[in-house]
């Protein structure tokens, strides 16, 4: 009895679907794309995260704090013409790391080290291959980025230096630079590609006092 009755039941149910199934056949041919777009869509609000900073630093830590700070005093230039993700083209670079041991690298004998070493890698030349009729002698403009003018694109934290130089070697008063919390946790380094094929290191300490 009870099987009848739950056979004509849902005899009676599927067939009254089936009546309007048909009679709406846009609505339901439609509906599930429409839906499947919808769900599909809220995936677009994941991403995959790969700065190591804001999956392990705080969102109120000091560094984070630091970081908006200097990104607010020190806005990078993301134009065409001033990359800095593309300040030197792909290929095997050497690496020079620039400390200080007392003092900060804005003092003048140490910023003095740093632009004469600028200046010696952007004079360097090597000679490729080293020996044979087709050796050719590639220099830093070879390697840089130009920018519209064909010049080598240098990094702003240079030509600040080089502009500190001048001031001071003409008399001129200049603003000193600091680092906005100058007591610093870690030593901080100045890291600059260098034309060639071995990692070459420099030295000197930069904790402020």
């Amino acid at each position: 009895m009870l099987r009848q009755v739950l056979h004509a039941g849902l005899r009676t149910s599927f067939h009254a679907l089936g009546r309007f199934v048909a009679g709406h056949p846009v609505f339901f041919a439609s509906a599930p794309v429409l839906l499947s777009i919808l769900l599909g869509a809220s995936f677009s609000r994941y991403r995959v995260e790969e700065d190591v900073e804001s999956l392990l630093a705080p969102k109120h830590s000091l560094a984070k704090i630091e970081g908006n700070l200097v990104d607010s005093l020190f806005p990078v230039n993301r134009s065409k013409h001033a990359l800095y993700s593309d300040l030197q083209t792909p290929g095997r670079y050497g690496r020079v790391i620039v400390t200080t041991r007392k003092g900060s690298v804005l003092d003048p004998v140490h910023l003095d080290t740093i632009l004469k070493l600028h200046r010696r890698i952007y004079q360097m030349q090597v000679t490729v291959p080293a020996t044979g009729l087709n050796s050719f002698n590639y220099s830093f403009s070879y390697l840089c980025l130009p920018d519209d003018k064909n010049v080598c694109i240098i990094d702003d934290i240079i030509r600040a230096m080089e502009e500190i130089q001048s001031a001071r070697t003409s008399n001129r008063s200049i603003p000193i630079l600091r680092y906005p919390i100058t007591q610093l946790c870690s030593p901080s380094a100045f890291s600059v590609p260098v034309m060639g094929f071995a990692d070459a290191s420099l030295r000197l300490e930069a904790i402020s006092k």
